[in-house]
This record gives structure tokens, C-alpha cells and sequence, in this order.
């Protein structure tokens, strides 16, 4: 049982500027002289730009709705509002353009950062996918991917760093599944077409997806999801 939310930025970068980005935001949630510090990072990636948007920088923070709820309130009442946050973001407008954050709510099997951390998962690379569904099937659409692909995943030299609903757009989900070597995603291509149990659900996913948005995604270096020599 995973308890916790998810805040999962895209931010447009300057191009040539994802990682020092990237490493300012983990800086920031880390600063000792703040009084409220952030919330652990769950993952930082870049966009490759051959899959979608690029420059992106994306940010994922493991919370809770009460914590959340506390970071926009330091966001946006005035009287109680986070000025280090504040001196942050204007220093560092010359690393990004813009953006949007989702709030993600987990299914149950999805892990958590502990569990990350403990299993020691890394990859080469991510695949990140936004799909939209029919009203009332997103939980069925989860439930279906934890019985049919998920089984399947460490076989095909992949692991699940997460399965989302997406929070305020109840057609949307979001799942992010990382291979350890390039070569993985070429397998789990190959499993859709001759696996049974994974053909099944890519089946059962072409059926009920009425949009889609996927995107490749590059761990950032400086953090532990990246694949090491």
C-alpha cells in the first residue's frame, strides 16, 4: 500500500541547462537554513528530444496530502508564504522558461521511495506515459496493469518506478516504467507482439486509451536512478 501523493513538475528548461537545473531544485528541498524543508525527491529526469518536448527538465516529490496542502499555502497566502522559496525561484530564472506541475495519486502496488531505494533501482532510461480514458476506467486500467504487465517486468530487464491517476483529471493516468539498459525497451516491444500475458494488455491498453502522450526520459546524473559504469 503506497499512502502518499506525488507532485510531478515539467519544467521548460533553457537548452544546455537541464542538469544545473535539476541540481539547483534538489539544493533548494536540502537547504539547511530554510525552516521547513522540502520533501524527498522521488525521481528527476531530463526529455530526450526525439520522444516529445524538449528541453524539459521533470521533477517528481514524494508528499502527502497534508504536506502539499502546507506547500501551497506557503505558496500562495501571503501571510504565511515561503520567501526562501521565493529568493530561489528568482535566482534562478535564467535556468528555466515556464511550466506545470499534476498531482499524482498512486495505485496501491506502486512503489513507494523506500521501496526504490531498497530494491536499488536504476536505468538507462524511462518510458513516461500520460493516457487518457474513458470516465470510471482508471482504476480498472491500473488494476489491469498490475495483474498483466507488472509480473512480466523484471523478466524484460525493466522495473516499475510508477502507476498514478492523475488528481483534478479523473481521464487521465500516468505510468513510468524504467529499463536498466537501452536494450530493454527493445524488449518490451518485442513482449507486446509475442508475450501472451503482455500482448493481452497492450491489447486491453489499445482498446480503452482515447489519447496518449509518451516520452523517453534520462535519469538525472547526480541522482540514484541513474546507471553507473
Amino acid at each position: 500500500m503506497n499512502p502518499n501523493i506525488y507532485l510531478h513538475e515539467y519544467v521548460r528548461t533553457v537548452p544546455g541547462r537541464e542538469e544545473p537545473y535539476l541540481a539547483s531544485v534538489l539544493s533548494l528541498h536540502h537547504e539547511p537554513s530554510r525552516t521547513k524543508l522540502g520533501h524527498p525527491a522521488f525521481a528527476q529526469f531530463r526529455s530526450v528530444q526525439t520522444s516529445g518536448r524538449w528541453p524539459m527538465g521533470i521533477n517528481i516529490w514524494e508528499n502527502t496530502w497534508a504536506g502539499q496542502t502546507a506547500d501551497l499555502v506557503g505558496q500562495f497566502l501571503d501571510a504565511r508564504r515561503d520567501t526562501a522559496m521565493e529568493d530561489w525561484w528568482q535566482r534562478n530564472l535564467h535556468l528555466r522558461r515556464g511550466g506545470y506541475d499534476r498531482l499524482l495519486i498512486p495505485a496501491d502496488y506502486s512503489p513507494t521511495l523506500a521501496d526504490v531505494e531498497a530494491r536499488g533501482v536504476h536505468g538507462e532510461v524511462f518510458l513516461q506515459e500520460i493516457m487518457w480514458l474513458p470516465f470510471g476506467e482508471a482504476r480498472r486500467f491500473l488494476d489491469e496493469l498490475g495483474d498483466r504487465l507488472l509480473p512480466r517486468l523484471d523478466d524484460l530487464g525493466c522495473d516499475l518506478l510508477g502507476a498514478f491517476r492523475v488528481a483534478m483529471r479523473p481521464r487521465q493516468v500516468c505510468t513510468i516504467v524504467g529499463a536498466r539498459e537501452w536494450a530493454g525497451l527493445a524488449e518490451l516491444a518485442k513482449a507486446f507482439r509475442r508475450d501472451p500475458a503482455v500482448s493481452g494488455w497492450d491489447r486491453y491498453k489499445a482498446e480503452v486509451t482515447q489519447q496518449a502522450e509518451e516520452m523517453l526520459l534520462l535519469p538525472a546524473r547526480h541522482g540514484p536512478l541513474y546507471r553507473r559504469p
